[in-house]
Parts: C-alpha cells; structure tokens; sequence
C-alpha cells in the first residue's frame, strides 16, 4: 500500500438522506484522516421509498453539507457506486472504482466479516443519537409530517425542500409506487 494511502479513509453509505449522524462521522474521521472518500452506495437506486433520492442528489446534499461545515472540499473525494449482487466481492469492487486508502470507518457487522481477512483497518465510529439519526426514521418522519428539519444538515433540508423530496417520500410510500409489485 503506497505511503498517501495512510493519511485516507473511507466511508460508505445510502445516505438516504445525509444527516447529522453522517456529518459527526465525517468530523470523527477528519481528526486522523486528511482525506477522505465518501462512497454514496446503491447509487442506481431511487425513486423507492427506501432510497427515494438519486445519486445525484445525494452527491449535492454530501458536497454542500461539507462546504456548509466549513471542510475543505479538496480534502474529500465523493463517489457513487451501483451495488454488485455478491457481497464477497464487495470490497475489490470498492477498491477498483475509488483511490486507494487504509482505513474504512463502519457500524456494518457486514463490513466486518467482508473485511476481516484483508490489511484494512476498521474504525468503529461513536454514534450519535442512532435512533432518530438513521435514514429510516427521518424519511418515516417526514411521511407523518413530523419534525424532521433538526435531525439533518441545513443544506440537506434546503435540498430535499427543492427538489420536491417529502412530497416524493409521501407518494413512494404508497404500496402502489412499489415497482416490485407491479
């Protein structure tokens, strides 16, 4: 592993939507990392309940979430990836499609066993407030048109507001909008 692969970490998700919880992963990681990847997974997914937001969009609530924090954007490479149907090779895929780096921080017991014969290091994050800062529950309180502003960055609220994302959340709720069911 070259040297600059040291000083770089990675961190994936959906992030369905990015939320503070994301954002004080990305704080703890920057104290030891001076960059950092940011992998936005199952990136070909959108427009379900469960991911109703496009990579696109993620990517714009990731990049001016971290320009809101005051991070330097330079520090930080943002990379959408489709999902493969083999969890095994999950990690050769990730590392064929991102820059090298030596540590990935992760909650995902997957991650663990994937991870668990390879020379990469796994950071487990602190988690902050795990259970209202989770993507299931901000969607499911959008839907009951609950209080859900406080729970992600403001730019992440201001984009969701733009692009029509809780009216999105509230019809992709519907059993109808399932594709699965069709």
């Amino acid at each position: 592993m070259r040297e600059h692969s040291l000083k770089r970490c990675l961190i994936a998700g959906r992030f369905q939507p990015f939320h503070l919880g994301h954002l004080e992963l990305v704080k703890q990681a920057k104290i030891n990392f001076k960059e950092i990847i940011i992998v936005i997974g199952s990136s070909q997914f959108n427009y379900l309940y469960k991911d109703p937001f496009t990579s696109g969009e993620r990517l714009v609530m990731l990049h001016d979430s971290l320009m809101e924090s005051g991070f330097n954007l330079s520090d930080f490479y943002i990379v959408p990836i489709k999902n493969i149907e083999n969890n095994f090779l999950w990690l050769s895929n990730v590392c064929s499609l991102v820059p090298s780096f030596s540590t990935i921080y992760s909650g995902n017991n997957l991650i663990y066993q994937l991870l668990k014969d390879s020379k990469i290091n796994i950071e487990k994050p602190k988690f902050l407030h795990k259970k209202k800062l989770n993507g299931t529950y901000i969607r499911k309180q959008i839907l009951l048109n609950k209080k859900w502003e406080h729970l992600v960055p403001f730019a992440v609220s201001q984009t969701i507001k733009e692009i029509g994302g809780v009216e999105r959340i509230k019809s992709l709720a519907d059993p109808d909008a399932d594709p699965m069911k069709w």
